[in-house]
C-alpha cells in the first residue's frame, strides 16, 4: 500500500513541493500494487468547510490523513470476513 500526498500552494513550505511529488511518483509507480492519493488543497478545504477550522494547519491536515488511513486499513488490522489480506485488499476496493 502506498500513501502518496500532493503538496497545496495555501500552506507550502517548501518551492520544490510539486517536483519532490512528480518524482516520488514516477519512482513508485512500479513498486506499488495499490496507492492512495491524497491532494493537500482538498484536505485544506475539508478542514476549513466541514471541521470548521479556519486556518488549517499541517497538525490539522495529518490528523485529517491519519484519521483516512486508519478507517482504510481497519479490515486489515482487525479479524473480519472482508479484506482478510494485503493481496486481497485491492480486489475489495471496486
Amino acid at each position: 500500500l502506498e500513501y502518496s500526498i500532493y503538496p497545496a500552494p495555501q500552506i507550502s513550505s517548501a518551492v520544490v513541493e510539486p517536483y519532490n511529488a512528480i518524482l516520488c511518483t514516477h519512482s513508485t509507480i512500479e513498486h506499488s500494487d495499490c496507492s492512495f492519493t491524497f491532494d493537500n488543497e482538498a484536505c485544506y478545504d475539508i478542514c476549513r468547510r466541514n471541521l470548521d477550522i479556519e486556518r488549517p494547519t499541517y497538525t490539522n491536515l495529518n490528523r485529517l490523513i491519519a484519521q483516512v488511513c486508519s478507517s482504510l486499513t481497519t479490515s486489515l488490522r482487525f479479524d473480519g470476513a472482508l479484506n482478510v489480506d494485503v493481496t486481497e485488499f485491492q480486489t475489495n476496493l471496486v
